[in-house]
């Protein structure tokens, strides 16, 4: 199955490349033309499955290519959004008039944009297979239709048709090579009736057209060779003008075949496709009846395995290699599987064992003479040998906790392992706080993951006020995710869970889309945008702001990005070029939480950043620790001696506000200067008007 395809249609290079990027990380594949006639030419010599269409184009005014597209029977079926900067009321009714399904103007925000054309080619994708599937039963019926017509001759089905005593009037070939009986057997009393393996049905379809009506199911036959066949039988009862009942005509279908096929398919929705084994979705249905005998007294325990150095073969070989290994492994936990247990294949190089009806020993047992035959073990290819070892994490399974609790509590036990040396094995337990937090954590990726899909990620905004007459008040972007039930939550509650288990690349997109959308709404606005450690090793991040800025039209002295000095040193020489890279731009950088790190006067001088904010743990004390005050007041003017502005984050009193005040650092942060609040609320107060608390 191929990924979906978009022509994106757009003038601007910078918009056409950034449309196209965006696409590109939901798996979507684009192709730009920048010009109508183009545009037109590229839909007819390739199939597309959507069309994003800017209206302002150099040869051709984008209605017109729309009403080309929707002119062309073989592409008026292809859905068009336009995506436009014109707001004219007839433009917009005019683009619906000819078969736009979407209207957006810009500036936009890309998220919803995303959004918009994924749910747009799922629509897309639905409406084709509801085609298919029409036609497909039209062509069956058709064909039915036809067999039928030809059932006194050579239809494919076999045929018979019987008096209204039952006795067998008529049967055609195909009747005769699939039962192996010829009419002078089978008009034999009750002969054909005896066909059924359960003859009792043929009571039930008999009684059912001398009623009038008609029957359809599958059955089972006795067929030619000594053979049980699966058989799709059709009972009609035969009437004169008058209604008179004049006996019953069955049609057979042998679907043996059919029934394979199926059979085939179930084990393809139920197993993986490389390995053979249960994928995630059966293993599920399988844990939760582990979970209902639990409930009952049988216990069992629940295995999650994750190799360690899997990476390893796929980075140093190919991919094919990886999954020869993958085969490997799978053959080697099956082969050390006991009578009734289970084994799937999550997925990458994950699998998960269910013991049904161990005990811990047992289970422990188990687990450690896999890590032991992993330890040994040796995959060889391409003239190299690799180790892969293998950490696993079990969890109880006793009826206490749901089936995907077992299932985090488990993978947060192989977690912890994994970040302990690996090689080895856990058990998780509730009073473990490691791994009990790891459990919570995984649940809080899981809500991260929901939030930013349903659109319950939020950007707030919090002042950041400068304390001399020559300052431009600016503000920090900072991520709340709303529950279902509307509750707030505050990023402490889920940035830990986030960098863990690798969500905070997704929370930096949603954080850095959406404050370039508020820049572009908000001429006056000026950002500050955080960023993590992960998306600092983002090697294309520099390409995607520059075309954010080009495409919205932001000027960069209007955006500064916040690193934490942790995430500074991670990587240092990565982060001073990406850094350097951004700065080219015109945007500034600022270091956050500077003073948390050991080493940070070693390497300031060094950073190329333009503003230090002083961790608020130096800060919330200031007015009664002289020793807080001392450090401050020498961050303050090393940083002024370097040319590097300063912010006081956490001022929590006028007292402190008083004392930072009097150190001369150049702006104020804190929930005493002003709480974070949604943007909208500091619209509607006017950004010039938000000012320090009066003393």
């Amino acid at each position: 199955m191929r990924a979906p395809r978009v022509l994106i249609v757009e003038d601007s290079p910078e918009m056409a490349d950034l449309l196209a990027l965006a696409l590109q990380s939901d798996g979507i594949e684009a192709e730009i033309a920048p010009e109508g006639q183009k545009a037109l030419a590229l839909a007819g010599s390739k199939p597309f499955d959507l069309v994003l269409l800017d209206l302002g184009l150099p040869d051709l005014d984008g209605l017109d290519v729309l009403a080309a597209l929707k002119a062309d029977p073989k592409l008026n079926h292809l859905p068009v959004i336009v995506i436009t900067g014109r707001d004219r009321t007839e433009d917009k009714l005019r683009a619906f008039n000819l078969g736009a399904v979407d209207y957006i103007n810009k500036p936009f925000n890309f998220m919803e944009v995303q959004a918009r054309i994924i749910a747009t080619l799922k629509r897309k994708s639905a409406a084709d297979d509801a085609e298919q599937a029409v036609q497909a039963e039209r062509q069956r019926t058709h064909e039915e239709m036809l067999r039928i017509s030809r059932a006194v001759d050579d239809a494919g089905d076999a045929i018979v048709i019987l008096n209204p005593e039952g006795r067998v009037t008529y049967v055609n070939e195909a009747h005769g090579d699939f039962f192996g009986l010829t009419l002078a057997e089978l008009e034999v009393f009750e002969r054909h009736r005896r066909l059924f393996c359960k003859p009792e049905l043929w009571d039930e379809i008999w009684r059912t057209c001398e009623d009038g009506g008609a029957w359809s199911g599958e059955v089972e036959m006795h067929a030619a060779g000594n053979r049980i066949a699966p058989t799709l039988c059709r009972a009609d009862a035969i009437r004169d003008e008058r209604r008179a009942f004049l006996g019953v005509v069955l049609i057979f279908t042998d679907i043996t075949q059919r029934k394979r096929l199926e059979e085939d398919l179930l084990y393809l929705a139920n197993h993986d496709p490389l390995t053979g084994l249960h994928n995630r979705r059966f293993f599920c249905e399988l844990l939760q009846q582990a979970v209902d005998r639990a409930r009952r007294g049988a216990h069992s325990f629940l295995l999650y395995l994750d190799l360690d150095h899997f990476k390893v073969v796929n980075n140093s070989l190919d991919h094919q290699a990886g999954d020869r290994l993958l085969v490997d492994v799978a053959r080697t936990l099956r082969d050390q599987l006991r009578p009734g247990d289970e084994l799937a294949r999550l997925g990458g190089d994950e699998f998960t064992l269910l013991l049904n009806g161990a005990d811990e020993a047992a289970a422990v047992r188990f687990a450690r003479q896999l890590v032991q035959l992993f330890d040994e073990c040796r995959f060889k290819e391409g003239g190299r040998t690799f180790c892969c070892t293998a950490s696993i994490g079990l969890s109880k399974i006793d009826g206490t906790v749901t089936a995907e609790d077992a299932l985090s509590q488990a993978d947060s036990a192989c977690y912890y392992v994994k970040t302990h040396g690996r090689n080895g094995l856990e058990v998780f337990r509730p009073d473990n706080q490691a791994i009990a937090q790891l459990s919570t954590e995984a649940g809080w990726s899981i809500r991260i993951k929901d939030a930013l899909r349903d659109r319950r990620m939020e950007m707030w905004l919090q002042p950041i006020l400068p304390l001399r007459g020559d300052g431009k008040p600016y503000f920090e972007a900072l991520v709340r995710m709303r529950e279902v039930d509307g509750k707030i939550v505050m990023p402490g509650q889920f940035l830990s869970a986030a960098e863990n288990f690798g969500n905070m690349q997704q929370i930096d997109q949603f954080a850095l889309y959406e404050s370039m959308n508020l820049l572009a709404g908000h001429p006056t606005l000026r950002l500050s945008i955080n960023l993590s450690a992960r998306t600092l090793n983002n090697e294309h991040l520099p390409v995607i702001v520059e075309r954010l800025l080009t495409a919205w039209r932001i000027a960069p002295d209007r955006v500064l990005f916040e690193i934490t000095e942790t995430a500074m040193i991670q990587n240092l020489a990565q982060a001073r070029q990406l850094i350097t890279a951004i700065k080219q731009f015109g945007c500034r950088f600022a270091l956050d939480d500077f003073g948390a790190g050991a080493s940070s006067m070693l390497y300031l001088r060094d950073l190329p950043v333009d503003v230090l904010k002083i961790d608020g743990s130096f800060i919330r004390s200031l007015d009664v620790d002289p020793i807080n005050r001392a450090l401050v007041k020498s961050i303050n003017e090393i940083a002024h001696v370097l040319g590097k502005q300063t912010v006081a984050e956490y001022v929590v009193s006028a007292a402190v506000l008083q004392v930072v005040k009097s150190l001369g650092v150049d702006y104020v942060q804190g929930w005493h200067v002003c709480e974070p609040a949604p943007p909208d609320h500091f619209f509607k107060l006017g950004l010039e008007n938000i000012t320090l608390p009066r003393a």
